[in-house]
């Protein structure tokens, strides 16, 4: 298929579902824009299930909005006005994009909390996410509610709300089997919610006992695609790096706050612009960073020329100190007082990796099918670093270490 005309397929909904699953296979590598990643997020969590083209239209909706590409989602919604559900808001990690949330995997709920003259709000929390409340119209952060003002809904409270996929159901839709129990959310809304995301569907009403339209089809096997730059070729920001490490676990310092030896400029730009991770937790190993606002001014040379950084707390008695070269901001360790070793090219190699074990978590744990997060999670550290996957340097030691979290061990560290 010509760039154009692959183009002109996924650009309009109703020329995509028109053609069906024969115009998505042996696609060219480029071209198709939003409408492909929508329809590249639908067919990989549908997963090889067959579905009619109404029910197809649900999912190409439902990608759209996952993705922020909302507009496409409205001309998906123009398309196929008989669809089962449309999505009415989703915070869902994409397919093929490795982001450090949202991550539900390991312990996580999403409770629905009630007040007084009902209204509602979502609770949610997990191992990996701090606790954030959302508005369950349209999933949008919300403050923190005062206490007393809401109360979680009991389990069993009788709660009616619309029957999305039921088993016995004519139409037969299809609920992926890592959706959790739906939450009725009260005018014809649920929430579903599985460890890459939570979303808020209705049904449409005017499709629920007419026809599907169509023969239950395959629309093939999905692979992740994306037109823009990925997360490792994009810049550190503050924004960046405050959706992994959390607001309070960032340290953004002012000029007048840097260490007084630090006179390695990216290093010092790093600091005040998108800031630094102040503490950071993987498996059994954790980071703590030595500067702050009231101390890092006051840090001295050591005894190597070295400013000190951090500390890992690498298991029980196994410490290393990350150590940074004031002139060339070359990062190095001293692990139970041996060394110093090479552990990082800079400051910011550093800080990417560390920020590259969160954004990755969610994808090693809980993969889409078709996703490989692992074998690409080493493919972006080896390149960021290639010390981190040499066994054979102290340094490769200690990241095989850190990565063990994400490329081994569970969401509970076995």
């Amino acid at each position: 298929m010509h760039r154009d005309d692959l183009d002109t397929l996924f650009s309009s909904p109703t020329a995509l579902l028109a053609a069906g699953p024969k115009a998505l296979r042996d696609l060219p590598a480029a071209g198709g824009g939003a409408g492909r990643e929508a329809c590249a997020q639908a067919v990989t969590i549908l997963d090889g299930a067959e579905v009619p083209r109404a029910e197809f239209a649900s999912w190409l909706h439902f990608g759209a909005k996952v993705l922020g590409h909302d507009a496409y989602a409205d001309l998906v919604a123009e398309a196929e006005p008989d669809m089962p559900w449309r999505t009415v808001w989703a915070w869902w990690r994409p397919v093929g994009a490795y982001r450090a949330k949202p991550n539900l995997s390991g312990d996580a709920d999403v409770e629905v909390h009630e007040a007084a003259d009902g209204r509602l709000l979502l609770r949610l929390w997990s191992q990996s996410t701090q606790e954030r409340w959302l508005d369950p119209a349209t999933g949008e952060r919300v403050p923190a509610p005062a206490d007393g003002e809401f109360a979680e809904r009991p389990y069993d409270a009788p709660v009616e709300g619309p029957v999305l996929f039921d088993p016995d159901d004519d139409h037969g839709l299809h609920q992926p089997g890592t959706w959790e129990e739906p939450a009725p959310l009260g005018g014809g809304r649920v929430m579903f919610f599985e460890p890459r995301g939570v979303v808020v569907l209705e049904r449409n009403g005017a499709a629920a006992d007419g026809p599907t339209g169509s023969e239950a089809v395959c629309w093939g096997a999905g692979e992740p695609w994306f037109a823009g730059p990925t997360a490792a070729e994009a810049p550190l920001d503050a924004a960046r790096l405050e959706e992994a490490f959390d607001a309070d676990g960032t340290v953004l310092l002012t000029r007048d706050q840097l260490p007084a030896a630090l006179t390695h400029a990216p290093t010092r730009e790093l600091a005040v612009t998108a800031g630094l991770p102040a503490w950071f937790a993987a498996g059994v190993a954790t980071f703590t960073l030595a500067w702050s606002e009231k101390k890092a001014h006051g840090l001295e040379l050591d005894e190597n020329g070295l400013l000190h950084l951090g500390t890992f707390e690498l298991a029980y008695a196994d410490t290393g100190r990350v150590l940074l070269h004031p002139e060339t901001g070359a990062v190095s360790m001293v692990r139970n007082g041996q060394g110093p070793f090479p552990f990082a090219r800079d400051t910011e190699t550093f800080v990417r990796l560390l920020e590259a074990v969160y954004r990755f978590m969610g994808a090693c744990w809980n993969p889409y099918p078709g996703e490989y997060g692992k074998r690409d999670f080493l493919s972006e550290v080896a390149a960021l670093e290639p010390l981190t996957v040499d066994e054979e340097t102290p340094a490769g030691n200690v990241w095989e270490h850190l990565f063990a979290a994400v490329v081994e061990l569970s969401p509970w560290g076995f």
